[in-house]
């Protein structure tokens, strides 16, 4: 199931960069605590932008399997659906609802934070290309044990 690749390789990624990034927004003054709810709070927030990207694509291009292949429109429209939301999320917490505050160390273009723009531009493609290599390994142990099987029939003694 593909959805599951995503969440477990989106989640780990995310969590990564969300924790790495953490020192460009301004509330370490608010404790460990909140540090870290509200990391794994965007993690979890990252995932399900993958996800709905994800579910775009499938409904656009009309199958789940898109990911395990190299069809690059569809990698396309899932980095640029997913890019989308992530622009205006960004300037929609930081400028209209005032959910988050950049550090000033963090670089903007247009009010909007470069590192989560980034995030977005640099995780997705590793996540579809470990579900790749992933779907490929499952898919030639599958062939290997199919191989064996048919191997162990055409060899067997007839009786």
């Amino acid at each position: 199931m593909p959805e599951i690749q995503l969440i477990v390789w989106g989640g780990v990624l995310n969590a990564i960069w969300e924790f790495a990034q953490s020192a460009l927004y301004t509330d370490h003054d608010r404790g460990w605590w909140y540090v870290t709810w509200t990391r794994l709070h965007c993690t979890v927030g990252d995932v399900m932008i993958l996800l709905s990207a994800f579910w775009i694509v499938s409904f656009a291009f009309r199958t789940r399997s898109w990911a395990a292949g190299k069809r690059h429109s569809a990698c396309v429209l899932f980095i640029v659906s997913g890019l989308g939301y992530t622009i205006f999320s960004e300037w929609w917490n930081t400028s209209i609802r005032d959910s988050w505050q950049y550090a000033d160390v963090m670089p903007v273009v247009f009010g909007i934070g470069l590192s989560p723009v980034a995030q977005w531009i640099v995780i997705p493609p590793v996540v579809l290309r470990l579900i790749q290599l992933q779907t490929s390994a499952l898919n030639a142990g599958n062939t290997a044990v199919s191989d064996v099987g048919s191997a162990t029939s055409v060899n067997s003694p007839q009786e």
